[in-house]
């Protein structure tokens, strides 16, 4: 059996307050699909577990033109993925969150608990990276933001400090002429973690074409593809050959582990495969005219 406390605060205050007096005996709940599977594996031993669901400010997605997205803490994956402004402006978002386990799961879990979680097959993650994601934050010393490309230090490990607590997130407005995918990689549809994850941009700008490649489940730390970026820059409809480039450097950023759910040589191959798909997409989608 399980022992702990829950506690149910109703201001961010009273929130930051419990868990700087708790310290590490202490985790947050939003959804809780994370936490309390760890501690039914007893991964994780809290005393005492904060809920934020009565928190009326952590709830919600604002959209703002031409500036982006603001997604709450309680925000679930399901109400993200059914956004009218996550369809239309982010599909690499809306691509990971109908990713993310089954509906009834989605139902629960929120967006910023799986960004929180630091896991790195989360499928958000890489979408998170690619669109540039700036996380908000309340704690002890008051507000702060923190860039997504800061924030997730390791597996299951992030640079909150004691006490602070994630608000919400901002994903900058993509453009007009934008088109985004999430493709993964995994032994099942549902209920199964990546084994590769890759999230694609691309962004039709003063400069020309660019593109936004990130990796998940390949490394201690989601991946950017800073050389495939650099090797697909400015093309419009990237040939068979800069595909096999982007591909191949993608893989090179990469550093996956073999365990369980596949080798290392496997997840290389399979980076260097979904990346081209996904710019692919991409670029399709943009040369269509069904940009986001």
């Amino acid at each position: 059996m399980l022992a702990f406390e829950m506690e149910r605060p109703r201001s961010l205050a009273s929130a930051a307050e419990i868990l700087e007096k708790y310290g590490s005996r202490a985790m947050v709940k939003a959804g809780g699909t994370d936490v309390l599977v760890w501690m039914r594996k007893h991964a994780v031993h809290p005393e005492v577990l904060v809920d934020l669901s009565e928190i009326p400010e952590l709830k919600g997605i604002s959209f703002y033109p031409h500036r982006g997205i603001k997604i709450g803490a309680l925000a679930t994956v399901n109400e993200t993925a059914e956004n009218e402004d996550v369809k239309r402006c982010y599909p690499a978002l809306r691509d990971a969150c109908l990713s993310h386990s089954d509906v009834l799961i989605r139902n629960k879990a929120t967006v910023l608990g799986n960004i929180c979680a630091s896991v790195p097959s989360g499928d958000l993650i890489p979408a998170f990276a690619v669109h540039e994601a700036v996380l908000h934050v309340f704690g002890p010393g008051g507000e702060r933001d923190i860039f997504f490309s800061d924030f997730i230090t390791g597996p299951r490990k992030n640079s909150l400090i004691p006490g602070e607590i994630v608000v919400s997130a901002t994903l900058p407005f993509p453009g007009e002429r934008s088109a985004g995918c999430y493709l993964k990689l995994a032994r099942r549809n549902a209920l199964d973690l990546a084994q590769v994850g890759v999230a694609c941009l691309a962004l039709d700008g003063e400069e020309g074409r660019t593109y936004r490649i990130a990796c998940g489940a390949v490394a201690p730390r989601p991946v950017r593809a800073a050389e495939a970026e650099k090797i697909l820059q400015g093309a419009a409809s990237p040939g068979d050959d800069l595909l096999d480039r982007a591909g191949k450097a993608a893989a090179e950023a990469s550093n996956p582990i073999t365990d369980v759910r596949a080798s290392r040589e496997y997840r290389l191959s399979m980076v260097d495969e979904l990346t081209k798909r996904a710019v692919a997409l991409c670029a399709e989608r943009l040369q269509g005219g069904r940009a986001s």
